[in-house]
């Protein structure tokens, strides 16, 4: 599957994952829409249904009594009448309300109060007309305000029944709020938990083969044409794509390195013999063989004789890192005093020491090992190396330090340190020491003159041998190369081993 379907896919998951909790969000608030209309209209209606059947009670009343009040004038009499029965219909109408509203079993004690109130009146009504006052007034007092009474009772349980409804409808709305809050929640819980297991997933099948594609191309881009990677040729997407573009780019660019360091070993050995001859016909020329030679001459011919030492020394670092890069650089192993050959470097050393004023010490532990095998030439040129980099970058009265202990590798080994007081080096520079014709460059030390090699034959030799080189510097307070050596280099066609 291509990783933009893949892709595709995951992000439409995602999206239904998470969608699914905002539509049960939104049904959630319809519902709560739903209650809060039911709040607002319903019960709204019954409260101002039952606040304007108050006002028409309590209207008719008044008016009947304005109706008793004018029993003696027959004309105004006739008015009241019309008034009582206009409130009176309002009290129907807001009835009518009522029970179209909802409230129709609470308000039926009322419509039943109603009913007889309106009978009373009726009958008061009858006896003013006949001019029974005294009837009348019976009628008032025994009917008409008990129904009053029984009228305005019947009244309170409407308006509870109200106020129920709407207490029920909040705690409704509340509720379904709470059950839709918490809903939403674990559900977005849960969808963003399958999301992040989900994008964990389809980020681990994208990053881990991106991450070893980046950890391939950081060692191809150290030089280590041999990196493989962890990742099916056969993957049918386009991270396969690129590891068989990648395992196709390394092998072409080990081939062009052993390509080079061949041309390299070949040039560099096709170059000797006609510097060899150069140095033979200056030596001729200074010792006078094809005639007599002034101080002039002498003067340039010596420096065209340092100068060919120099390119000699060249060719040969050239010749001997090429030889281990393509593999064919052998080793002379043979068992190795190492407090001899320790003494040795020292000795070598003293008289440039005391010419720059500087103090120069071998400390060599007791655990050191009597011997261990190895090319005692190589390895001096190792450490001899390290040394001559110590004097040339420690400035007059500082200290250098030849420092020998046993281990750290199982079974045996040495440890070889060069320490100093030097300059220092800066520590974005000190992975790139090792690398051929890198020269570090700081404010306290300039470039030197040099070809960038000698580093990087040390650690040539030291891995031929099976051990390890490193570095450690603090700038402006000395450097610090340590060499690790097993007791013996392991087996390969470049080894020579002899006896003692």
């Amino acid at each position: 599957m291509k990783l933009a379907t893949r892709l595709t896919l995951t992000l439409m998951a995602i999206m239904v994952i998470l969608i699914a909790p905002a539509v049960y969000g939104v049904y959630a608030l319809r519902e709560l829409q739903q209650v809060a209309e039911n709040l607002s209209m319903r019960d709204a209606v019954g409260a101002l249904s039952l606040g304007r059947l108050q006002s028409a009670f309590r209207e008719v009343d008044n008016r009947q009594r304005i109706y008793l009040a004018l029993a003696t004038d027959t004309s105004g009499r006739r008015a009241a009448a019309e008034r009582v029965e206009e409130a009176a219909a309002l009290v129907d109408i807001e009835l009518d309300q009522l029970r179209s509203g909802g409230y129709e079993d609470v308000s039926r004690e009322t419509e039943a109060a109603w009913i007889r109130l309106r009978g009373a009146m009726a009958e008061e009504q009858r006896l003013i007309l006949r001019d029974s006052l005294r009837a009348a007034d019976r009628v008032r007092s025994t009917t008409v305000d008990p129904a009053v009474q029984a009228m305005d009772r019947s009244l309170t349980p409407i308006g509870e029944a109200i106020n129920e409804a709407g207490i029920t409808q909040v705690r409704k709305a509340q509720l379904i709020s709470q059950g839709g809050a918490t809903t939403t929640v674990l559900s977005l819980t849960i969808a963003l938990l399958i999301a992040l297991l989900i994008g964990a997933w389809t980020g681990g099948k994208l990053l881990r083969p991106v991450s070893d594609l980046r950890r391939g191309m950081s060692r191809v881009a150290e030089g280590d044409f041999s990196a493989e990677l962890p990742i099916p040729l056969d993957r049918r997407d386009e991270i396969g794509e690129l590891a068989r573009s990648f395992t196709v780019m390394s092998h072409e660019l080990a081939a062009l390195d052993r390509l080079k360091a061949e041309f390299v070993s070949v040039a560099s050995h096709e170059l000797k013999t006609p510097l060899s001859v150069i140095r033979g016909y200056v030596s001729l020329l200074r010792d006078g063989v094809y005639g007599p030679v002034g101080p002039d001459q002498q003067k340039v011919l010596g420096s065209v004789g340092d100068q060919t030492e120099r390119l000699g020394r060249l060719i040969q670092q050239l010749l001997d890192i090429s030889r281990f890069e393509a593999g064919v650089g052998r080793l002379d192993v043979r068992p190795i005093d190492l407090r001899e050959f320790l003494s040795d470097l020292a000795l070598s050393f003293e008289a440039l020491a005391g010419q720059n004023e500087m103090d120069f010490a071998v400390v060599v532990d007791d655990s050191l090992p009597a011997t261990i095998d190895g090319d005692s030439d190589r390895l001096n040129e190792v450490v001899g190396n390290l040394l001559v980099n110590a004097f040339k970058f420690t400035p007059r009265h500082g200290r250098i330090i030849l420092r020998a202990y046993a281990g750290p590798i199982a079974g045996g080994g040495v440890t070889i340190e060069v320490v100093d007081t030097g300059v220092g080096l800066p520590a974005n520079q000190l992975k790139r020491v090792f690398e051929k014709f890198y020269q570090v460059e700081n404010e306290a030390q300039p470039r030197s003159a040099g070809t960038g090699l000698g580093l990087a034959i040390a650690r040539e030799i030291t891995e031929a041998h099976g051990g390890m080189i490193s570095v450690e510097s603090r700038l402006g307070k000395g450097t610090t190369f340590r060499v690790v050596l097993p007791p013996r280099p392991p087996e390969h066609s470049g080894v020579d081993h002899h006896s003692a």
